[in-house]
């Protein structure tokens, strides 16, 4: 059967051809090999192919072309910061590996590694699902130049890389976004150009007031478009072709472990699903906080069993008190459940390591912590914790005694 090939070309670089799609039937690899040499790639490629062509292991009659794109990735691996990038659009997901130094680990893991998302353009791991979300909605013409609106419900991360793209493709964004998200995120969604609506944490989600009504109220308006990160599959599909295969390569294949924040669940699937292929005994452990539903659900519950136990937390950034469409419970081992003081006491420790993190990077690290604890994680593993954001947007927030002090959070000398 012949494959379907599409090609998304980057307004910039065809300023007549705002975006359009080039699909051509492949009867084999060679095809295959002129498209990609003859038109420029999507911008989901263009941060590690350079227009370098390369054998693709896989063979082209099969259906899956997501497959055939993994393998392509896989197989040159990721790009270089030697090269000078094009545009703002090849820098994402192009993050470094580093490694942990902490005393206290000596003896109890054998290497300790995160990504420095500081390199993401927005400071976020959710540039990354952005990126993707916009380029298949661009494809895919649900985005019309100069006409379309995004909207969408975030607590700050995916709005920033909405923001950020939206303005470099000319689209007006409007965020909705929790009351609890700091200052300096919602002033920075604004400097990225968008514009935001701040709704009330404590009402259900059904609440015609909760910023998940609100985005619904909104995305029925003409010419908008609602990315949906919770329960758009481009959300995990983006870290199934990118972070999880970035992870293997700066790993070299050597990561037994990986643990991750979840709220939307895209990156925990889309990671997850990516390793647990090259080796199933990958362990995925998913951080959750209290009053989140995320980990009751691992467990075998129910939704609409479970839901009563959910309840407000000042922690941001992960937890959910519903089930995303991007969850994928079968590539999660176990999850880890961090309070709002733990997590927080622990994002106050983190710049002691050399890291200033975000409040959800310091849940992950107490969650290493527990993990270790329990024994999920030996002497042996090497992890890969994942840090989703930087600390710029908590400087009013975690990293402020007298918010720590009025929350009644234990304050770290």
């Amino acid at each position: 059967m012949p494959t379907t090939i599409t090609v998304f070309v980057d307004p910039h670089t065809q300023p007549h051809n705002w975006a359009y799609t080039k699909r051509q039937e492949v009867q084999g690899y060679g095809q295959l090999k002129r498209i990609l040499k003859s038109y420029p790639v999507p911008h989901s490629l263009q941060g590690v192919t350079k227009g370098k062509i390369v054998s693709i292991d896989v063979s082209i009659d099969k259906k899956d072309l997501e497959i055939k794109l993994i393998k392509f990735i896989s197989s040159i691996g990721t790009s270089k910061r030697s090269s000078i990038d094009k545009n703002i659009i090849d820098t994402i997901g192009d993050i470094p590996l580093q490694e942990i130094q902490d005393p206290y680990l000596k003896g109890k893991v054998n290497k300790v590694w995160t990504l420095d998302v500081s390199y993401n353009p927005a400071l976020s791991i959710k540039d990354i699902i952005a990126r993707q979300m916009i380029d298949d909605a661009l494809v895919d013409k649900k985005i019309l130049p100069e006409k379309t609106i995004i909207v969408e419900a975030t607590s700050g991360n995916t709005g920033a890389g909405l923001a950020l793209l939206g303005t470099y493709y000319g689209l007006t964004t409007m965020l909705i976004v929790p009351d609890k998200v700091s200052v300096e995120k919602i002033n920075r969604l604004r400097e990225f150009g968008a514009h935001v609506i701040i709704a009330p944490t404590q009402v259900s989600p059904t609440n015609p007031r909760s910023y998940y009504s609100i985005r619904d109220f909104l995305g029925k308006g003409k010419n908008v478009w609602v990315p949906q990160q919770y329960d758009n599959l481009s959300n995990s599909k983006a870290h199934r072709l990118f972070t999880g295969p970035h992870i293997w390569k700066k790993t070299k294949g050597k990561v037994t472990a990986v643990i991750i924040p979840t709220g939307t669940c895209g990156t925990i699937s889309g990671i997850g699903q990516y390793l647990k292929g090259k080796n199933p005994n990958i362990k995925i452990i998913g951080v959750d906080t209290v009053g989140s539903i995320l980990y009751l659900l691992k467990q075998g519950h129910k939704v609409e069993d479970v839901q009563k136990y959910s309840h407000s937390y000042d922690i941001q950034g992960f937890g959910e008190d519903f089930q995303p469409k991007n969850l994928d419970l079968n590539v999660v081992d176990t999850y880890i459940r961090v309070s709002d003081i733990s997590g927080l006491q622990m994002t106050q420790l983190l710049p002691a390591l050399g890291f200033f993190q975000g409040q959800s990077s310091g849940a992950s690290y107490a969650a290493l912590l527990e993990s270790i604890d329990k024994k999920y994680i030996s002497e042996k593993d090497n992890v890969v914790v994942l840090f989703p954001d930087v600390g710029i947007p908590y400087r009013h927030d975690v990293y402020n005694d007298e918010w720590m002090k009025e929350k009644k959070f234990q304050v770290q000398s």
